[in-house]
């Protein structure tokens, strides 16, 4: 029943997910005073995380909704607070990272995630030692590519991320809603490709992504109704090299002839997909 009302409660202040009020939310959030405020706020955004990672919500559209306004809330906490009232046990911010599947979310949060890191405490053993299971979101989020038992890659990644241009996170995320909500109404003009997800070098696993032209006359690597775009950055001797829209490790896919490979940053091929049928 809380989770009911819970839910309610963030339709309402969403508009049903036509808009995230963010006013609304500065100034609920200058009003926290004392720790019991902070406590009692970070219990909600819990209470909404869990709703979206245990599929609570009926479409797609509400569950990132919900997990964008929940990525605002806490970085509005930081960028009004700052993390001096940050309790160190503190999982929320954490879980906002690897619950979220919109990979550019994750990468305009990853400043936050910085300042959790700064004031220590349960994020540095969560999921393995730091930064294994933030970086296993961030993978994830931007290529279903898991970083398990790869930590001899996590420095690179890490210095990828740290020089990394960042906007102010809450005004980012914000612009980041209205490009999902401007995705909502695009339609698929052609498939370039498909090919049987494989986050793992030798184990496939259900489902599929593919290469599509959206009625944008953009081209976007499609997962379920999600979509990134895709950058043509090179076409020669038959092979065209494509990289996600600000993906954030220079990792590239390599297409010929419909065989299309993950490539990282020295060249090195990450996964090698087969066609789905």
């Amino acid at each position: 029943m809380k989770k009911i009302i819970v839910l309610l409660f963030v339709c309402f202040s969403i508009s049903c997910f036509a808009q995230i009020p963010i006013e609304e939310y500065k100034t609920e959030i200058s009003k926290l005073n004392s720790q019991e405020d902070y406590d009692k706020y970070w219990e909600k955004l819990l209470d909404l995380d869990q709703i979206t990672h245990l599929e609570e919500t009926e479409t797609q559209i509400e569950s990132d909704s919900i997990s964008l306004s929940n990525m605002i809330r806490t970085a509005l906490i930081f960028e009004t607070h700052g993390n001096g009232n940050y309790n160190p046990d503190n999982l929320v911010p954490i879980l906002h990272l690897t619950h979220n599947y919109n990979a550019q979310a994750n990468l305009a949060f990853w400043p936050i995630i910085m300042q959790v890191r700064a004031v220590g405490g349960v994020i540095e053993t969560f999921g393995g030692k730091f930064p294994a299971y933030q970086l296993e979101g961030l993978s994830m989020s931007f290529y279903n590519y898991s970083l398990l038992y790869q930590e001899d890659k996590y420095p690179d990644l890490l210095y990828h991320l740290d020089t990394g241009n960042y906007k102010i996170v809450s005004k980012k995320l914000l612009e980041i809603f209205k490009t999902e909500k401007s995705h909502q109404k695009l339609k698929v003009i052609e498939s370039i490709g498909k090919w049987t997800n494989k986050p793992f070098k030798d184990m496939e696993e259900y489902g599929f992504f593919e290469f599509v032209k959206m009625s944008d006359n953009n081209l976007y690597i499609k997962r379920l109704s999600r979509l990134q775009k895709l950058i043509l950055l090179s076409s020669e001797k038959g092979t065209k090299t494509y990289k996600i829209e600000h993906e954030p490790f220079g990792w590239t896919y390599k297409l010929t002839n419909n065989k299309l490979s993950l490539v990282d940053d020295l060249n090195n091929i990450l996964i090698t997909y087969n066609t789905h049928k």
